[in-house]
């Protein structure tokens, strides 16, 4: 990643890595990262976890809001 020109996209090595957002002021896990782009520039390839089928697999191990 290039911090000083603006650049903060994934890279290969982060995937499995948490994306969250804020929802009612908490961090809220919802995504993890699949991939980046080479120069790890911009692109974020992130696998949702508030699908019905990410959430049916995910039931079977965590407690889930």
């Amino acid at each position: 990643m290039n911090e000083s020109r603006g650049y903060g996209g994934a890279c290969y090595g982060d995937s499995g890595g948490p994306n969250f957002v804020t929802v009612g002021g908490e961090l809220v896990l919802a995504a993890t990262t699949i991939t980046g782009d080479g120069p790890c520039y911009a692109t974020n390839v992130s696998y949702r976890l508030d699908t019905p089928s990410a959430r049916g697999f995910l039931d079977e191990f965590v407690d889930l809001p």
